[in-house]
């Protein structure tokens, strides 16, 4: 089975040009990693190891977290002992979410007592060491005014909408806000006020009422710039108090309903925009790992038949990280993989030919792109040629948005 890259990359492109239609962006943690920094040191700026990612993805967090929290003198840490704990309960090479809900969950059972060897401070102290080291370690700043964040807050204000563009995200930093706003790209994020804005559900759950240029922003798993103030309100403020407590990563179990309701409400807007008629989601950066969150798309687009997911993912398709985005994709005919080598379209996989060469020419940004290999041995060796469709490389595909942009400024003022 093959797919036609150029035919799918116009369906692609004609779907982000449309601006009647409810279209939503989901950011996953992949995203600031095609955010590069560049060692000082550098000489030769074009090969990757002489940079890393702007924050570190989900593994590299947690890497760096349970670095940070190991014990000293041979006497192991709380954190180690959780997860030796998790080990235990066949629960193999947790990341840091994992280790958050686990430890939530031994909070709420824990009271003010003790379970499995931890005593009820001991779990409020190392919840608040790990949300501080993450907050440390995502608090960063785009380095430039040309980023892919930056080209898709320019694309979500590029012309006059019928319809908002949502822009949904799991990361807690501050990368999507900062683009938004270095563009003059005005969003809606569930908070209303400005010393100490305040969570205003409300609004949330009839946002439909805001002007329709006005962005959507929702952050799924939180922020690190929501608290928890002295009198249980949830606010958003850069000023961080000892006696607040982070908002990051949604436990499901030990937040009371004050807490849960950021959370939830996101999630709800995420269900009903993939339930709007003929609404288009485009998801970059996201691997599919989280269950939660898979469960919510897919039976989404499993009730509304005129919805269309576009799931583009970095590298190849059969990699072993990418097994729960196959298995979503084979479920559901109306959601669309994307990788560099194949495609799982209409619930069938392929990989990506062109029938003709100079069609990549007319492709913007050059996400298409020719890979010569050979194949077989002695005489019978020959070059053939492959394509890859790289939009799950969030550079590229913040390049290729960025002249779609450019191209419907151009035919709006024409």
């Amino acid at each position: 089975m093959k797919h036609d890259v150029y035919r799918q990359v116009g369906y692609i492109q004609q779907a982000l040009s449309q601006n009647r239609k409810s279209i939503g962006v989901f950011l996953g943690a992949g995203c600031p990693l095609g955010v590069q920094i560049e060692h000082p040191f550098s000489e030769i700026k074009t090969k990757k190891e002489y940079s890393y990612p702007l924050i570190p993805d989900v593994a590299g967090l947690t890497e760096i977290i349970t670095d940070s929290l190991k014990g000293a003198n041979g006497k192991p840490s709380a954190c180690e002992r959780l997860i030796q704990q998790m080990g235990e309960d066949k629960i193999t090479s947790p990341n840091i979410e994992d280790i958050l809900s686990q430890l939530r969950a031994l909070r709420q059972v824990a009271g003010t007592g003790r379970v499995r060897d931890f005593i009820a401070s001991d779990l409020e102290a190392l919840d608040d060491d790990i949300c501080r080291i993450i907050s440390e370690q995502v608090d960063k700043e785009l380095p430039t005014k040309d980023t892919p964040y930056h080209n898709l807050a320019i694309w979500a204000r590029s012309i006059p909408r019928i319809k908002p563009i949502h822009i949904f995200t799991t990361n807690y930093d501050l990368l999507a806000e900062q683009a938004l706003e270095e563009t003059a790209c005005p969003y809606f994020d569930g908070f209303i006020g400005s010393k100490n804005a305040f969570f205003d559900l409300g609004t949330v759950e009839d946002e439909q009422l805001l002007h329709a240029r006005w962005c959507r922003l929702w952050k799924i798993h939180g922020s690190i710039n929501w608290k928890i103030d002295k009198n249980q309100n949830v606010i958003r403020s850069d000023k961080v108090e000892k006696d607040e407590n982070y908002l990051i990563y949604p436990s499901h179990l030990k937040y009371d309903q004050s807490r849960k309701m950021p959370y939830l409400a996101m999630l709800d807007r995420f269900k009903d925009f993939i339930l709007n008629p003929s609404s288009i989601l485009f998801t970059t950066g996201y691997s599919f790992s989280d269950d939660h969150i898979n469960n919510v798309m897919v039976q989404a687009l499993q009730s509304n038949p005129t919805a269309m997911c576009f799931a583009f993912v970095y590298g190849n398709l059969n990699e072993q990280k990418y097994s729960k985005a196959r298995q979503c994709a084979k479920q559901v005919s109306n959601l669309s993989l994307i990788a560099f080598d194949k495609g799982i379209i209409g619930r069938l996989e392929g990989a990506w030919h062109l029938s003709d060469e100079e069609k990549i020419r007319e492709i913007p940004a050059r996400v298409i792109e020719p890979v010569v290999e050979e194949e077989g041995e002695g005489d019978n060796k020959r070059e053939i040629t492959r394509y890859e469709l790289r939009l799950g490389d969030f550079e590229k595909f913040g390049q290729f948005l960025g002249e779609i942009s450019i191209n419907e400024h151009q035919e709006h003022e024409g």
